[in-house]
């Protein structure tokens, strides 16, 4: 077993777990109430999709999606989760009866996406002003993302520099290194 080789893939693992956690998860994460546009109007279409993905190692599961769009802007909303196994998804089942029901919906998006073509989706209100998506619940996503995926960089990053400092750590720490018999 090469000690070497696998710390080196723990650095590159360890770095490339930070940068994701950072890149996908973190803008997400660290949005706050105060950097967000309420944008109305009627909804337009509005519908919930079920799709098989595999992923590269051949593993299956189910994405839901629940899509619609208010007449108001150009831009498609989207709320997306993997449902594993199950062909059913109550939570977007139930968030578009509510606003089939509604007609006219509040979305809470960015300021910096308010022309993209499919903005991160914060918060959701129905015609009355009854938050029917909390901003809690689409950042509970990225919390879960970002402490894995942080996680995972800190364990790779710890392991290369265990393996490649082991000397001084433990010198740091009082103890002697094994293979030093003096």
């Amino acid at each position: 077993m090469n000690k070497a080789y696998y710390a080196e893939k723990g650095l590159f693992v360890g770095i490339t777990s930070i940068i994701c956690a950072f890149y996908f998860f973190a803008p997400t994460l660290f949005t706050f109430k105060s950097s967000l546009i309420k944008q109305n109007g009627e909804i337009g279409y509005l519908n919930t999709y079920y799709t098989p993905v595999e992923s590269s190692r051949g593993s299956k599961s189910i994405k839901s999606e629940l899509k619609f769009t208010l007449n108001s802007t150009q831009s498609i909303y989207v709320l997306m989760k993997n449902i594993g196994q199950s062909k059913f998804n109550e939570r977007f089942e139930n968030l578009e009866k509510q606003l089939k029901k509604s007609e006219k919906a509040t979305v809470w998006i960015k300021k910096s996406q308010k022309d993209e073509y499919k903005p991160t989706v914060f918060q959701i209100a129905d015609r009355n002003g009854k938050v029917v998506y909390d901003f809690s619940e689409s950042k509970s996503h990225s919390r879960f993302g970002f402490l894995i995926s942080f996680g995972l960089g800190i364990f790779g990053i710890g392991l290369f520099i265990n393996h490649k400092y082991s000397d001084r750590l433990k010198s740091f720490y009082g103890k002697k290194p094994a293979h030093n018999n003096v």
